[in-house]
């Protein structure tokens, strides 16, 4: 029997969480696609997502999501039943290491106004950014009943924007991996 002074030491597992307007799209690939990366990578971090706003009637993944994976030849990622969106709570950003904010534009003031201090404070030590990842033209429904109106934010097709976030899980995961983990924001 092994003593435990004789094994290597466990790594902790780090956190990182994704977060979008409604948790039905961006955040939701880019949580299944680090957690993809991640695990090829071999580093000792997982992710999580979690939507700004309540999702109302949307329920599972985005089917621009479930395409992409689909057409990458990584649908083995689908859940058989995809969970139905989540909102973000206090203990959501608490307990990760890194908060990744899908678009600058349309969430940075979800998440002050949300979270203030706390928000300004992760962003302060590295913890909180945000890329620029558009939603897509023409919001769903029950998007556009939450947010009201229409959509008014810059967007981009799904396909530049499923591409968009896979390269962005890419490049943050040869960051982690690489011990870079500086603010980086312009993704």
């Amino acid at each position: 029997m092994k003593k435990q002074s004789d094994t290597a030491p466990a790594t902790e597992q780090k956190r990182v969480l994704f977060l979008c307007s409604g948790n039905y799209y961006r955040s939701r690939l880019a949580e299944i696609l680090f957690n993809h990366e991640a695990a090829a990578a071999g580093i000792p971090w997982v992710a999580d997502s979690r939507g700004m706003l309540a999702a109302g009637e949307l329920k599972g993944l985005s089917e621009h999501a479930a395409s992409y994976l689909k057409v990458a030849g990584l649908d083995a990622l689908l859940a058989e039943k995809p969970r139905d969106p989540l909102v973000a709570d206090i203990e959501d950003l608490t307990g990760s290491d890194l908060v990744v904010g899908m678009c600058r534009e349309e969430h940075k003031s979800m998440v002050e106004q949300k979270f203030l201090a706390l928000a300004k404070a992760m962003h302060k030590t590295g913890r909180l950014r945000y890329w620029h990842v558009y939603d897509i033209p023409g919001r769903p429904p029950a998007i556009v009943r939450l947010l009201g109106g229409g959509h008014r934010s810059p967007s981009q097709p799904a396909r530049s924007g499923t591409e968009h976030i896979a390269l962005a899980i890419k490049a943050l995961v040869a960051e982690l991996k690489s011990g870079d983990s500086h603010t980086k924001e312009n993704v």
